[in-house]
C-alpha cells in the first residue's frame, strides 16, 4: 500500500514580506523630515550669502565715498596751479619739437652755408633737455639757447656735440647757466664756440 504526501503545502512556502501601514508611515515621516532639513539648510545658506552681499555692497559703497573725499582734499589751488604749469610745459615741449624738425628746411633755405651744422644739431636730443634757439653768422659763430631741468644734463650735451664730426672744428668754449625765475624748475643755458665778449659778424 502506498501513501502519498504533499510537500507543497502553504506552510511551507517563501512568504512575501509586505511593510505594514506603520512602517511605511514612519518612512514617509522620516523622508518628509530630511526634506525638511535639507530645506532649512538651504534657507539658512541663502540667508547668510545676501547678508555677506549686503555688508560687501556697504564697504563699497564705504570705500566709495572715502575716495571722493579724498579726490576733494586733493583738489586744492595748488594742485590745480601745478596741472596748469605741466601743461604750459608740455605745449613748451611740443613748440620746441617743432623748431627742431624744421631745422632742415631752415638750414636749406640759409645763404650761409651752414645747413650742416643745423642738421646735426637737430639729430641730437636728450630727455629733460631743449632748444630754444641756435644763432649762426658769417664767421661760424654758433650760439645755442636751450633749458633743461637738470644742469647735469648740460655737460653730457656739450660731450656729445663735441664728438659729432660736424662740429669737431668749433668747440664750444662758453657755457652760461641761468634760472630766470626762481619759482619756475627750469633752468636757461647758453653754449656759445666763441668767447663771450666778441662781436658778431
Amino acid at each position: 500500500m502506498h501513501q502519498q504526501v504533499n510537500l507543497f503545502q502553504p506552510v511551507f512556502r517563501k512568504q512575501q514580506k509586505v511593510f505594514s501601514a506603520t512602517t511605511l508611515a514612519q518612512i514617509v515621516g522620516a523622508v518628509a523630515v530630511l526634506l525638511l532639513l535639507l530645506l532649512g539648510h538651504a534657507s539658512w545658506t541663502l540667508a547668510n550669502m545676501e547678508s555677506t552681499a549686503g555688508n560687501l555692497q556697504q564697504q563699497y559703497d564705504h570705500l566709495q565715498q572715502q575716495i571722493g573725499a579724498l579726490e576733494e582734499t586733493l583738489r586744492t589751488p595748488d594742485t590745480e596751479a601745478l596741472d596748469n604749469e605741466i601743461e604750459q610745459l608740455q605745449a613748451r615741449i611740443e613748440e620746441r619739437g617743432e623748431l627742431l624738425t624744421r631745422f632742415d628746411d631752415l638750414a636749406i633755405e640759409n645763404q650761409s652755408g651752414f645747413h650742416i651744422h643745423f642738421r646735426a644739431l637737430a639729430e641730437q636730443h636728450i630727455n629733460g633737455l631743449w632748444l630754444e634757439g641756435v644763432s649762426v653768422d658769417g664767421s661760424a659763430n654758433i650760439e645755442i639757447r636751450g633749458s633743461t631741468l637738470d644742469a647735469r644734463l648740460v655737460p653730457g650735451y656739450l660731450q656729445r656735440l663735441a664728438n659729432l664730426p660736424e662740429l669737431s672744428d668749433t668747440p664750444f668754449e662758453t657755457v652760461k647757466l641761468s634760472r630766470t625765475d626762481a619759482q619756475q624748475p627750469e633752468i636757461g643755458f647758453v653754449l656759445r664756440n666763441f668767447p663771450e665778449g666778441q662781436a658778431w659778424d
